[in-house]
C-alpha cells in the first residue's frame, strides 16, 4: 500500500486534531506536530488555517460523492433516481464518524463564506438533478426529511433509535422510488 500524500497526512492530521480537541483546538501547529509534517511544510500545502479548513471541506465533499457511488450500488437498481441515491447517502453517512461533521459545522457556522463553494454545488444538485419540477414538492418534502434525520444524528438529537431510523430511512426510499423521473428541470430560485 502506498504512502499518503504530505496533503493527505496533513488533512488526515487535522480531522484527528477536530475529532480528537474540537475545532477551536486546530491550529496549524497543532496539525503539524499530529502529521509529522514541518509547519513550513504544512503551509507549503495550506498556507492558511482557513484554506486548512477549505481543503477539509473539499474532502467532505468528495467523501459525499465517494458514498453516492456506494448508495447506487446498493441500492440494486439499474439507474435508481438520484433522490433515492442522496436519501441513501445520507443515511449511509450516519455511520460514518458524526464528530468531524459536528465540528466542521461549528466552524462554518462562524465563518459560513468556507462553505459558499459547497452551497452552490448543492444548490445545482438539488434543482438540476434531484427534484423534477412536476413533482418539486413531493420529491422536497422526502430530501429534506431525510436531511433533517441525518442533521438529528450530526447533533446528537435523534429521537429514534437505530431501529426506527432504519424503518423511517426506508420508507423515505420507497416514497422516492415511486416519484416520476423527468429530465426538466425545475426554476432556481432568484438569489
Amino acid at each position: 500500500m502506498s504512502r499518503p500524500s504530505s496533503k493527505e497526512a496533513i488533512l488526515d492530521a487535522a480531522e484527528a486534531v477536530v475529532i480528537e480537541s474540537g475545532a477551536s483546538h486546530m491550529t496549524l501547529d497543532a496539525v503539524a506536530e499530529r502529521s509529522g509534517i514541518s509547519k513550513g511544510g504544512l503551509i507549503y500545502h495550506f498556507p492558511t488555517k482557513e484554506s486548512l479548513l477549505e481543503g477539509m471541506i473539499d474532502r467532505l465533499s468528495e467523501q459525499f460523492e465517494h458514498l453516492r457511488e456506494k448508495a447506487r450500488e446498493e441500492l440494486h437498481q439499474d439507474t435508481p433516481s438520484e433522490l433515492m441515491v442522496e436519501i441513501r447517502m445520507l443515511q449511509g453517512k450516519a455511520s460514518q464518524n458524526p464528530r468531524l461533521s459536528a465540528a466542521l459545522l461549528a466552524v462554518t457556522a462562524n465563518q459560513p463564506e468556507l462553505i459558499s463553494a459547497m452551497r452552490q454545488n448543492m444548490r445545482e444538485r438539488f434543482f438540476d438533478v434531484l427534484v423534477p419540477e412536476e413533482d418539486f414538492l413531493a420529491s422536497s418534502i422526502l430530501f429534506f426529511a431525510a436531511v433533517g434525520l441525518h442533521f438529528h444524528d450530526l447533533l446528537s438529537l435523534s429521537l429514534l433509535d437505530q431501529k426506527q431510523k432504519t424503518r423511517v430511512y426506508e420508507e423515505l426510499l420507497r416514497l422516492a422510488g415511486e416519484r416520476p423521473r423527468s429530465d426538466s428541470r425545475p426554476s432556481e430560485p432568484k438569489a
